[in-house]
């Protein structure tokens, strides 16, 4: 009787974010650029290359699975990893606050059943929604559903080494700069959501 022989692998299924997203630049300026190879993960910019839990391909979908961004919160669909997803209150603060206030006013966010949990964005969770189309235009946050005009929005990025000096995004352009944490700048909030079936909580 001959010897049965069974391998079994040791790889594993690679998670399904491990590959970067596309930048949001459509438009191409010479071979081999951005707009030209569009590199990343997802059709483009806004749109999954499968379904959300809710059965769609939207990349930004409110708690609900539509577009009416009702209570302001918008998921983001292309951090998903099977249990939980990175949401962010579209709206910024209504006036600018130092660097202490906007890590405060966003701890202290309660939108809906969603009373706790918010917190300041760090700088790649700021980039990861910036269409770098726009970002010279009519600014990197300044899109449906965001619609973020704001000049410059604060992270929860410290300066290496700086009790003083605190990271903000610049809405025009691609950068990111540090100033002191008493400037007077605006900001959104962002919250792990945990996800079950369409059920966000």
């Amino acid at each position: 009787m001959p010897t049965r022989i069974q391998i079994a692998s040791s790889m594993s299924t690679p998670p399904s974010g491990a590959t970067l997203l596309k930048t949001g630049q459509i438009t191409s300026y010479r071979t081999g650029d951005d707009g030209d190879i569009e590199p990343g993960r997802a059709v483009d910019f806004t749109t999954l290359s499968g379904n959300n839990p809710f059965g769609n391909t939207n990349r930004f979908t409110d708690t609900s699975g539509g577009i009416t961004y009702a209570n302001d919160i918008v998921i983001d669909w292309s951090t998903y990893d099977g249990t939980s997803v990175l949401g962010y209150r579209r709206t910024a603060s209504p006036s600018g606050v130092s660097w202490d206030d906007a890590i405060d006013g966003a701890l202290a966010v309660s939108i809906g059943s969603f009373t706790t949990g918010w917190r300041l964005p760090n700088v790649k969770e700021m980039q990861n929604i910036m269409n770098f189309e726009r970002a010279f235009t009519s600014g990197a946050f300044n899109y449906f559903p965001f619609n973020l005009a704001e000049t410059y929005l604060w992270t929860s990025n410290t300066l290496n080494g700086s009790s003083i000096n605190k990271f903000y995004i610049f809405n025009f352009g691609f950068g990111v700069n540090f100033q002191s944490s008493g400037s007077i700048v605006k900001y959104i909030a962002c919250r792990t959501f945990t996800v079950s079936g369409t059920t966000l909580s």
